[in-house]
């Protein structure tokens, strides 16, 4: 199964999401949040959800939404 790590640059509003397939192949991905709201839009995740399943992709964002919430403070 695939893995993920999730990385948030504070400074500059983003999200980059680094997913290592089983092949070791690496995809990476970057995408602004707002850093008033904490809203961000990840227009991949359909293809995620394809390739990997719901579950994970459910898990991926979570763990977003838990970076940028502490981010927010």
């Amino acid at each position: 199964m695939a893995s993920f790590r999730a990385e948030l640059d504070q400074d500059n509003s983003i999200v980059l999401v680094m997913v290592t397939e089983d092949d070791g192949s690496e995809h990476d991905y970057q995408f602004d949040f707002d850093p008033s709201s904490g809203r961000y839009e990840f227009s991949e995740r359909d293809l995620l959800e394809r390739d990997f399943g719901e579950e994970w992709v459910d898990e991926m964002e979570a763990e977003i939404e838990g970076l940028i919430k502490k981010a927010l403070g």
